[in-house]
Parts: C-alpha cells; structure tokens; sequence
C-alpha cells in the first residue's frame, strides 16, 4: 500500500468517520440533510524525491450551485469540487510542512518521509483536523453560516470562488422570503449577473412558490 494511503487509513479514517465522513479513495464527503456537500481531497505533489508531499483541501458544494452547474442533466450526478463555492486548505504546523517558510499556497504542502516521519505527520495531521479543521469548516454546511463567512473574509483562510452577487443567490435561493430574492435578482440583473444565472434562479423561485401555496412575488424575466 502506498505510505500515504496507510498514514490515511491509520489516522485520518477514524478522525473523518467519528463526525459522519465517508469515504471513496483519497475523497471524504459529509453530506447534510438539505443536500448540501463538504468535500476532503488529498491531493499529490511529486516536487521531491525524498519525501511525499500532499495537500488536504475542503471544498464547500451547495446543492442549488451544483444543480445550477448540471442543470441539462434530468437528475443531477452526485456534488463533487467542481461544484464548490469556497475552498479551505488545511496548512501543516512547521514541522511536518513541505516548506514551512514559503508562502501560499506552497505553504499549505504537508510532507513526511517514509518511515522515519510517516506516524508524526499522521497524528500532526489529525489532530489538526479534529481541534481545528473539522469544527471550522462542517459549520459552514450551515448556509447562512456560509454566507456571513465568504462576506466577512471571501479571500482569507476561507476562500470564495465566484462572485459574490451569485454565491449570495445560491446561498438563500431555498430558504429566504421570496420578496427578497426577486428584489435581489432585479439588482443583480440589472449590474450585468449572467442571464443564465438569473434565468435559473427565477425558475427555481417559480417552483418554490408553487410548493409554498402562491406565486405571488415572483415575476418573469425581464
């Protein structure tokens, strides 16, 4: 088995499972109820032959973006980061980085060398997870949570990925009085949001106050 699969098995499988990951080779996914998927990737570099050097990156997948993404699909395949609307590295404490004193996102490489510093790694790496990484990120399937983060801080530890006008929209499309959000989508349109996005978000607004008992609020696309 390759050593950083066995530093996977050995310390971050129990870590991820004791608060609700799955697992499917070098990909965790912890799924909410609302449909919502927090992703963890470990991802290889091979930039020095002594040592294996990887990255763990969250990625944050909001049913409603992914649904917009794969909206020619009749039913959506199942969320992966090509869907997320932020991203949140995992950076390594000093001793088992890469490069600890690079910049990022090089910084954010974790490093061990087979076996003298494979089991320190390992635990360096799941506990940052379970005291750090985890609780920081699992709230974020909390989409109001979401929200005030990427508005707060969007390039800081957290990263947003795309504009903020259209994260908003898939943020509260599901939730928020419907009022709001055509008030919203008559703003966005009018500073130039992509018509397909606006397209989509009014339908799915349709939708919605079809299931809630009224279309009232809800107006065709300009």
């Amino acid at each position: 088995m390759n050593p950083l699969d066995i530093l996977i098995k050995q310390q971050v499988v129990p870590v991820a499972k004791a608060v609700g990951f799955t697992k499917k080779g070098r990909v965790f996914r912890l799924a909410a109820a609302n449909g919502d998927h927090l992703l963890m990737h470990f991802d290889t570099h091979k930039v020095d032959p002594k040592k294996y050097v990887f990255d763990v990156t969250f990625w944050i997948v909001p049913l409603p973006h992914w649904e917009f993404l794969r909206r020619q699909e009749v039913v959506p395949s199942e969320p992966h980061a090509g869907g997320a609307l932020a991203t949140y590295p995992v950076v390594p404490p000093a001793v088992v980085a890469h490069e600890p004193e690079d910049e990022m996102p090089f910084r954010s490489r974790w490093a061990f060398s087979e076996p003298k510093t494979r089991d320190i790694c390992g635990r360096e790496l799941a506990r940052v997870l379970a005291e750090e990484a985890f609780p920081r990120v699992i709230r974020l399937l909390d989409r109001r949570t979401f929200l005030e983060e990427t508005r707060v801080n969007p390039n800081g530890e957290l990263v947003r990925l795309g504009g903020a006008t259209q994260s908003e929209i898939m943020l509260r499309i599901d939730d928020d009085p419907i009022a709001e959000l055509t008030a919203l989508l008559d703003r966005a349109e009018e500073d130039g949001l992509s018509a397909s996005v606006v397209m989509w978000a009014r339908q799915r607004l349709r939708r919605r106050a079809i299931q809630e008992g009224g279309t009232e609020c809800v107006i065709p696309g300009r």
